[in-house]
């Protein structure tokens, strides 16, 4: 190995900064005509009527479609999963019924896309309209226990109740969560064409094109080999592109209609309410423990909403099963309230950051309450054994994500008490977090051709959503054959290439990079056979094991023996040589040893005392991500979580109207992300070691990590700043005053 783990930069980093990376909508197929979506103004009723006399008659419309009009789909399929994934159960404009503000009613389609949204305008609907119900602190208490959505609703080991009841010290706490959108800055778009023989080609804003493929499939009735989809590059995703949305599907059918390409481009504000959000909590967490703050029991309750429609369950208390040890037992479980909204979705980072914010909060808390050190209680409660399942983890790096954090942190230099620490007017405080994150194991296949000029093709329905996918599988590839990463050109983003997993979970590094390092390596062994017993063997009577892929060929360098591929190939009259793979791993429940990622987060932050301005000084963040493929976007990869969950502590919510269910912030002016201003220099430490349990080239998801437990130290470090504790995010201006 050569260049796995050195910090290389991208190799589509030019085409991204010079403008000439295509995204899907640069994207223009011939004759293309665009389309635009009317809404509804309601939460929850049914539409009497829809005139769409004016609209039709407006310049440039080419039809309008209502649920009178509109092609009938086939239902979403259920149970929903991570590979046949729908985005939301309910279809819109297939019948009169209205279950959440923004629901598209109808669908214009003309040739320019302000011919098409100006005749939305032109579209007249009568309603009949019901009281929303809203999610609150009231709705709240009608929550019920959903079925099972993705793990088990419910989990307790051991008696957590009597531990917490017998417990000398105790700590229960609410915490709550608000909506958050994912403002990508790519809108979600959909380019829909078919082609004279039916196959439909979707270029399409999505994490997941096989997901696409299939789920198009199914819901249109198509045979899965007449669809194909295309996304070469996304500008941003977050989980918000990692499921199918109806507006994908509708494209589609106007596309099919008018007999032409049809562009759907989604607006700011609509990407509120057509493409998932990451859906409000209302945490309750109860610790007990000894006097010297190791836990005898935890319990973890969690209520958010769903739509009236679907059942998504924001799994909040998922990590507290498997962070810390706790003798007498842990107990989590979550509810759920139907509501009229459109259905949420995953976003960086589902289920775990949510959680740790309450459950490192309420850590955080017990600290305080016994007087042991943020740092020592959580190495006091470090566990070699997840609780959950009782295995032994495959690799834990979080004694040395704390030690290793907190040396580079400075943390020793830290003094205790709330308010203790100043810089002239400001209050000065530090806080911290420790992290978990599950561990994906999802197939992929991967092909890799030796090309008779000496480079080589790797093909791989992977994505590309600004993580440096192309960058690192060229590095995988190029170190197993013995090629400059330049060496190997890397072709995704397409349903005709070996199919691979959702770039969604952190997981596309340690799985599909364990396809294309499978691949690779049977490329290479198909070379060494060829070299060893071909025609003319250039390296004939050598050991198999005393041959080396370097420099562009073999060698043998006891013998001074050596051939390129170029010439390998030549002499064998061959133009390629392709070798196919297919990583096929157990789920993660089913191995022996259980695999998660960890990390400790350690934030300081300046407050204003007579204003009550939070602003982030420092933050330091030590990941255990296994092996590190590229340290440089692997940095890149921890920035932007760390943003991400700068984001969470402080700025970001999505407020709803209680009378109308509406969305009122659908902007950037209104849904407040960080800015530079906002982010002091951002330190990164990798303390991850090579695990073998979690893919065939040891790394374990890293991107979704990275955000997970920002959140809570930020809220510590304002606790121990104010010595107020603020359990409900973000952090902002009124709450500490």
């Amino acid at each position: 190995m050569t260049t796995v783990g050195q910090p290389i930069s991208r190799t589509d980093g030019r085409l991204k900064v010079t403008g000439t990376a295509t995204y899907t909508g640069d994207r223009t197929p011939e004759a293309m005509v665009h389309a635009a979506l009317v809404h509804s103004t309601i939460a929850n009723g049914r539409t009497v009527s829809i005139d769409t006399a004016a609209a039709e008659k407006a310049p440039g419309v080419l039809a309008v479609l209502t649920h009178h009009t509109m092609p009938r789909m086939n239902p979403t399929p259920k149970p929903w999963t991570h590979l046949n994934p729908h985005g939301q159960g309910y279809l819109p404009i297939q019948d009169d019924e209205i279950h959440y503000a923004g629901q598209p009613i109808a669908l214009v389609v003309a040739q320019t896309l302000d011919q098409a949204a100006f005749a939305g305008t032109l579209v007249q609907v009568e309603y009949e309209a019901e009281s929303p119900v809203v999610f609150n602190a009231e709705t709240a208490q009608e929550a019920v226990e959903p079925p099972q959505f993705l793990w088990p609703v419910a989990v307790a080991i051991g008696d957590a109740d009597t531990a917490i009841a017998e417990a000398p010290v105790k700590v229960e706490q609410t915490y709550t969560t608000p909506d958050r959108h994912h403002n990508q800055m790519e809108p979600h778009v959909t380019i829909a064409a078919w082609d004279e023989d039916g196959t439909l080609t979707l270029y399409d804003t999505t994490q997941h094109i096989y997901g696409t493929k299939k789920l198009v499939a199914i819901v249109l009735g198509l045979p899965p080999e007449k669809v194909n989809v295309v996304s070469h590059f996304l500008g941003g995703g977050f989980g918000g592109k990692a499921y199918t949305w109806p507006h994908t599907l509708l494209a589609a059918l106007a596309a099919k209609v008018v007999n032409r390409p049809v562009k759907l481009q989604l607006t700011r504000a609509q990407m509120y309410s057509m493409v998932g959000h990451q859906a409000s909590t209302i945490q309750t967490v109860a610790l007990g423990a000894k006097s010297n703050g190791k836990l005898t029991g935890i319990r973890h309750e969690s209520i958010s909403p769903t739509p009236v429609f679907d059942n998504y369950i924001e799994y909040a208390a998922l990590g507290t099963r498997s962070i810390w040890g706790a003798d007498g037992g842990i107990s989590t479980n979550h509810k759920t309230v139907k509501v009229n909204r459109n259905t949420p979705t995953a976003m960086r980072s589902p289920h775990e950051a949510l959680g740790h914010f309450a459950l490192e909060s309420a850590l955080d808390e017990l600290a305080y309450t016994t007087g042991v050190d943020p740092v020592a209680l959580r190495l006091l409660n470090d566990t070699d054994i997840e609780p959950q399942s009782g295995r032994p983890f495959s690799s834990r790096g979080m004694r040395k994500a704390l030690l290793a954090g907190a040396e580079r942190f400075g943390w020793d230099k830290r003094t205790p008490t709330p308010g203790s620490m100043r810089d002239g007017r400001y209050l000065i405080g530090q806080g911290m977090a420790g992290a978990i994150y599950t561990h994906w194991r999802w197939p992929s296949k991967a092909r890799v051709t030796l090309n008779s000029d000496g480079s080589a093709l790797l093909e791989i329905g992977t994505h590309e959503i600004g993580q440096g996918t192309y960058t690192v599988m060229q590095q995988v590839a190029g170190d197993a054959l013995g090629l400059p990463p330049d060496k190997v050109t890397m072709h995704l983003g397409d349903t005709r290439l070996p199919e691979s997993h959702p770039a969604i979970g952190s997981a596309t590094m340690a799985n599909a990079g364990a396809s294309v390092q499978m691949a690779a390596d049977a490329a290479r062994q198909m070379a060494i056979d060829l070299a060893l017993s071909g025609p003319s063997a250039p390296l004939a009577g050598a050991s198999p094991d005393d041959i080396r892929a370097v420099d562009g060929g073999l060698e043998v360098p006891a013998k001074g023996l050596r051939i390129t591929y170029a010439e390998l190939l030549a002499r064998n009259g061959l133009s390629t040589l392709t070798a196919d793979a297919d990583y096929d791993p157990v789920e993660e429940h089913l191995g022996p040893k259980a695999v998660f990622s960890f990390s400790a987060v350690f934030a300081e932050v300046r407050v204003d005392p007579d204003f009550g301005l939070v602003r982030l000084n420092r933050l330091v963040g030590a990941y255990d991500a296994g092996r590190i493929i590229n340290a440089k976007t692997a940095r890149s990869q921890a920035i932007g979580g760390m943003i991400w969950g700068a984001g969470q502590a402080l700025l970001e919510q999505s407020e709803v109207d209680p009378a109308t269910a509406r969305y009122l912030n659908r902007n950037y002016s209104g849904y407040l992300v960080p800015t530079n201003a906002d982010i002091p220099e951002l330190d990164v430490l990798f303390v991850g070691e090579f695990d073998e349990e979690a893919s065939l080239i040891g790394a374990k998801g890293l991107g979704e990590l990275t955000a997970v437990s920002v959140a809570p130290a930020i809220a510590n470090a304002v606790y121990h700043a104010t010595g107020k504790r603020v359990r409900d995010l973000p952090i902002t201006v009124e709450k500490l005053l």
